[in-house]
């Protein structure tokens, strides 16, 4: 999986998606958000995260949180949902991301999850 910063629609969004792999849990994707958050899932983790991202996107989860404590990162994942999209929290403050953004975002982070 290649960077999700390479196109120049892409350089605007608020995130980035970069496989790696770890000695012990093999594949990994780090989430970089903001600049100033950095997740590392698994893949399953990351297509856990996409379902829920797609599911509160499209409305068919009523969710007004989410969170993830994956197994190989010491950050966590918590957006609060809004009407507009949502606002993962970083170091840095909220950083928003509107509802397409966060369908790239889930594209990135897990294809099958978007897959319709």
């Amino acid at each position: 999986m290649n960077n999700t910063s390479g196109g120049q629609e892409a350089d605007k969004l608020p995130f980035s998606v970069l496989e790696t792999t770890h000695r012990a849990l093999g594949r990994l994707l780090t989430l970089k958000i903001g600049g100033t958050l950095t997740v590392r899932l698994t893949p399953h983790e990351a297509h856990t995260l996409a379902l829920a991202l797609v599911a509160v996107r499209d409305g068919k989860s009523a969710e007004t949180e989410l969170f993830m404590s994956p197994i190989a990162s010491d950050a966590i994942f918590v957006a609060p949902v809004g009407t507009d999209g949502i606002a993962v929290e970083t170091p840095g403050g909220p950083q928003t991301i509107d509802w397409n953004a966060v369908g790239q975002l889930a594209a990135a982070l897990s294809p099958a999850a978007v897959a319709g």
